[in-house]
């Protein structure tokens, strides 16, 4: 396996330093040094990895009130001791990353996608949490993963090969583009127009019914279930969808294919949640696969060329102007 086909699968949570697959019907369980998962049908369990830098997010109490939004549905995990989540009665067993990995770009997933956009939108209008109530944890104001994105591009990143990266694509994007990814980290930590956020709502996340043939049977419009509460904090409405189009736009960029499809996917994303990114589209890909850099690097693997072509990428990311300021948003 090449180390750009590595990489792919690691942003879809696909792959690992080991896969093992129990043919007797047993679980199939894959993951990296950040997150592991176990999956057994409708029983899907996550856990941190062993090189995570923070568990899972406590769930809140009580649970964000969403309204019903047909076709999807949000599914808390329960949580198990040690810390893993277990995410009982699903209808699948394959993500919509699988499928993408699969099939690429075909149009079966679209309505999965647009069901991810809405599941968003409902999750955005729960009320704010304040003040916390007596005894319970205040909500966090930024993911797991947003929070590893800054202190890497601070250079406090504990791993040796994520540091390395990180001087790798510092040189490569040159002063100006470096600063340019730094600063938007901090605009969109420091926006105060914050709302109570999936988190990371990664298409490993998004588990939909399988489709057998994409090409005959296109329409993957069976039910769709979004995992959630594993990074469930308070941040700008941007945040999540633009953490699920980043993914979009780097398995385009590394898989290829017909890039209208790939387009329409991204589109029905931004449909379904009801409002589209706009000049914020570029800078949240940058930062999720400037993210997905520093996860490869730190938790599955050093491979020099995987850095440069991602550097080379960012470098184009960066590139992209556009107002930066809160209220432009």
């Amino acid at each position: 396996m090449t180390a750009g086909a590595t990489a792919v699968e690691d942003i879809a949570e696909e792959v690992t330093e080991e896969v093992t697959v129990d043919v007797g019907g047993g679980p199939v369980r894959f993951g990296t040094g950040l997150l592991r998962t176990s999956v057994h049908g409708g029983l899907w369990v996550r856990e941190p990895g062993p090189l995570a830098p923070a568990g899972f997010h406590p769930l809140p109490a009580p649970l964000p009130a969403t309204p019903r939004t047909p076709g999807v549905r949000l599914v808390y995990g329960e949580e198990l001791p040690g810390g893993a989540r277990a995410y009982r009665g699903l209808s699948g067993d394959e993500s919509v990353a699988g499928h993408l990995l699969r099939h690429g770009p075909h149009p079966g997933l679209r309505p999965a996608l647009h069901a991810l956009g809405r599941a968003l939108a409902a999750l955005h209008t729960a009320p704010v949490p304040v003040p916390v109530p007596a005894g319970a944890p205040a909500p966090p104001t930024a993911s797991r993963g947003w929070a590893r994105l800054d202190a890497w591009l601070a250079g406090r990143a504990p791993e040796v090969w994520a540091a390395q990266a990180a001087s790798v694509l510092r040189e490569r994007l040159g002063a100006e583009r470096w600063h340019r990814l730094r600063d938007w980290t901090a605009e969109l930590a420091a926006d105060p127009a914050l709302v109570v956020s999936h988190g990371a709502p990664g298409l490993g996340s998004l588990v939909a019914t399988p489709v057998s043939d994409p090409v005959s049977d296109p329409g993957a419009d069976g039910p769709v279930e979004l995992l959630a509460g594993e990074d469930v904090c308070l941040a700008p409405w941007y945040s999540d969808v633009g953490w699920a189009v980043g993914e979009l736009t780097e398995l385009a960029w590394q898989l290829g294919g017909d890039s209208a499809a790939w387009q329409s996917l991204v589109d029905a994303v931004e449909e379904g949640y009801g409002r589209p990114l706009g000049p914020l589209r570029p800078r949240l890909a940058a930062l999720r696969i400037a993210l997905h850099l520093h996860d490869y690097t730190a938790y599955v693997g050093w491979q020099p060329e995987t850095v440069e072509r991602f550097a080379g990428f960012l470098g184009y990311l960066t590139g992209f102007g556009g107002p930066t300021a809160p209220g432009d948003h």
